[in-house]
């Protein structure tokens, strides 16, 4: 059986020293963290971009400029010449289009267009962006990301830009400053009439009159650009006997067989697709009334048969009509022109081919369903005229159809795109952490199995989820979800990091159901590197350190302190409650990898060293972060981590055992401090360490090795003989 804890005076005395040396390093860390606090320029001011060009912002923007003229014009930029002649602008993206990154102070970048719409240059002189601002790793980063965008299109596609996670941990702020030079490069051209507004596409559907496919006449009828209609001499005799017409004299009489009377072919004759791969391209040859191109009528309709019966008939046009929505258009020489037959294939195979165009100011819809009416003319028995209609239903495929573009792909749903493969490693890291919670008290019977699942699940939280993903939730996560009412909101501002949604989503859901510990115990890059770190100062035998419990429930309120002084800072300035949030060490520790200027490093491991000898101190006393969560979790709904009546009472084995000292002498856990590391419900259950299961083995008979004892849940009597002799 493990030994319970040693309350020796050797351990006194060690603890004592402990204590003795972070009082003498608390002077030297205050000093360090109210450096790091200390205020800085508040924002950037738009105009006089004159005085902003420097030469070393000017070789980075427009190298090999050779005068500059004034700032002028809506929106402001200034003209660059070369030769005594204009070749593009200076502008500023805080001057154009005022635009924020990930924080909500406007970033300044300064970049040139020339008349062509190419990016001469770009270059941040001023921002105030999380993980980025004074950060020797990604402040270069983002220069190089900005410096590539010479030479870029701005407007259309650039394959060979630079992906926005190349500035790692910051790819909203990267992918916002470059959207900004080209938004603001567009509308400083189109200002000074060198570009036009984007083609956004028609407004509503229309008739694709331009574009073009190659087809032959087999893929036309496949595809319903044409359709085709057999009418057979049964077909014309049935329609005789319905209408009562026995006697009738056809214009064209029929031969009293099932020969094919009339092949009609139908299509809208328009859209370019069609009617170059019916009639070639010397459909614009063809002439109308008045020597008028038929390619300049607006809507024409095609038609051909082969068969005795034809369309055009002796008195010209009186075979033929259109119908839709109840009009009829019937046609005149004025609006008809023949196409030659007599060839091999397609229409030239056919007997008779024509197009008929439309009076201009017909209110013929060519998008709706339409048919045409192939009339067979006569008279009937009693010499009165007689008309037989038979219809060849059309619809305009979809094909030539120009639809209104959809809105476009918000910036955010390319960042999901781009960060497929993080998001379904999240998911699944996510996912283990569901398993973990849902069958914890499966995990915590076996300690060895929990110690190893834990420090192996916390490690890569650390390594990739910290390290190399950048997915640290930040107080300044908190400040931007607390800001967003009382700024523009656009919920894409929030959707553009997807593992930090995924990470705040999951962490809501676990706040109320369970409380802080999911994210704090489980979740936390810098906590799984404080626990991981304790743990290494244990194994070496490094003395700890705990406060009394009275102390603690003191030490407990600088985290509540902490995060109301930020939170209440950012609701004045901005800008001080960013400085404030430095007194989180995530930044440097996880997202900077420790290659800030050297205060920060140095506060960072400070805590880190605080945290080999008392477990999780920052987490425990000083994170704001910690603070926010702790009080949204003081409602949560679910308490899964179980208690016996004796926890407290009699036992106090999960109370020594607890790393944090969440678990009171009175043997309750506060669930605002637990991290839900699960170390009290391995003792829990372990038969050979718990009094109460240690006594029900003993009692009975004494059994096998590894045999397993029952778990008592929280609440349930204990009869044993343990209750009459433990104290």
């Amino acid at each position: 059986m493990r030994p319970w804890p040693d309350c020796s005076v050797g351990v006194g005395l060690r603890a004592f020293g402990v204590r003795r040396m972070l009082a003498r390093a608390a002077p030297l860390l205050l000093t360090l963290l109210l450096f790091m606090l200390s205020p800085s320029q508040a924002g950037a001011e738009a105009g006089r971009l004159a005085a902003r060009l420097t030469p070393d912002v000017m070789a980075t923007v427009w190298p090999g400029a050779e005068s500059l003229g004034p700032e002028e014009g809506s929106p402001p930029a200034i003209a660059v010449y070369r030769d005594g002649k204009i070749i593009g602008y200076v502008f500023s993206t805080l001057d154009v289009v005022n635009a924020q990154g990930f924080s909500i102070i406007p970033f300044d970048v300064i970049a040139g267009v020339d008349a062509k719409g190419r990016i001469s240059g770009s270059k941040v002189i001023f921002h105030r962006e999380p993980h980025v601002h004074e950060d020797e790793i990604r402040q270069p980063q983002l220069d190089d990301f900005l410096a590539q965008t010479a030479g870029m299109a701005s407007l259309g596609a650039n394959p060979n830009a630079l992906p926005a996670d190349y500035v790692a941990g910051a790819t909203v702020s990267a992918r916002a400053m470059r959207e900004a030079v080209f938004r603001s490069a567009q509308l400083v051209l189109i200002g000074r009439g060198l570009s036009k507004p984007p083609d956004l596409g028609p407004s509503a559907p229309s008739v694709d009159m331009d574009g073009f496919k190659q087809m032959t006449w087999e893929q036309l009828l496949a595809g319903g650009s044409i359709v085709h209609k057999a009418i057979t001499e049964a077909d014309v005799a049935g329609a005789l006997g319905k209408a009562n017409a026995a006697g009738a004299k056809l214009d064209v009489p029929l031969a009293n067989s099932n020969n094919a009377y009339a092949d009609i072919y139908t299509g809208l004759a328009t859209p370019a697709s069609i009617n170059k791969n019916v009639l070639g391209d010397a459909y614009g040859d063809y002439f109308g009334p008045r020597g008028t191109s038929m390619r300049f009528f607006s809507w024409k309709i095609f038609v051909a048969s082969k068969g005795p019966y034809d369309f055009i008939g002796p008195k010209r046009f009186d075979r033929l009509r259109v119908v839709q929505d109840g009009r009829t258009y019937e046609f005149t020489s004025s609006q008809y022109q023949g196409i030659n037959t007599g060839g091999r294939d397609g229409v030239r195979a056919l007997d008779h081919a024509a197009v008929f165009a439309l009076p201009v100011n017909a209110p013929f819809d060519p998008l709706k369903p339409w048919r045409l009416e192939l009339l067979v003319n006569g008279r009937a028995a009693d010499g009165s005229p007689l008309s037989l209609a038979f219809p060849i239903n059309y619809q305009l495929p979809a094909a030539h159809i120009l639809m209104p573009p959809g809105p476009p792909a918000p910036a955010w749903v390319q960042a999901w795109r781009d960060s497929r493969i993080n998001v379904i490693i999240e998911a699944a890291l996510l996912t283990i952490l569901t398993l973990i919670l849902l069958f914890q008290s499966k995990l915590a019977r076996s300690g060895r199995s929990h110690r190893i699942i834990r420090n192996a699940f916390l490690l890569f939280v650390l390594v990739w989820e910290g390290w190399i993903a950048g997915g640290q939730l930040s107080i300044f996560n908190i400040i931007n979800y607390i800001m967003a009412p009382f700024r523009h909101f656009e919920i894409g501002f929030y959707l553009a990091e997807p593992l930090m949604v995924m990470i705040v989503i999951y962490t809501s859901f676990s706040l109320v159901l369970l409380g802080r510990g999911v994210f704090c115990g489980w979740l936390c890059p810098f906590g799984a590197l404080q626990e991981l770190l304790g743990q290494f100062s244990r194994f070496i035998g490094l003395p700890s350190f705990n406060p009394s419990a009275s102390a603690q429930k003191y030490l407990w309120l600088g985290k509540y302190v902490s995060a109301a002084v930020v939170l209440g800072a950012a609701v004045l300035s901005i800008e001080t409650g960013s400085r404030l949030a430095e007194v989180e060490p995530f930044n440097t520790a996880i997202t900077s990898h420790f290659t800030r200027a050297w205060p920060y490093v140095f506060y960072a491991c400070a805590l880190l060293v605080i945290g080999l000898f008392t477990e999780r101190a920052y987490c425990r006393f000083l994170c704001p972060l910690g603070g926010v969560l702790a009080l949204a979790g003081k409602l949560h709904l679910l308490d899964l981590l179980k208690r016996r009546p004796e926890c407290g009472s009699r036992c106090h084995l999960c109370e020594y055992s607890c790393p944090v000292k969440a678990i009171s002498p009175a043997g309750k856990i506060n669930m605002t401090e637990c991290f839900q590391c699960l170390d009290c419900q391995v003792e829990y259950y372990d038969d050979r360490r718990c009094p109460p299961l240690a006594a029900i083995r003993k009692n009975a008979g004494k059994p096998t090795a590894g045999a397993r004892i029952p778990a008592i849940a929280s609440g349930d009597k204990v009869q044993s003989a343990w209750g009459s002799h433990a104290s």
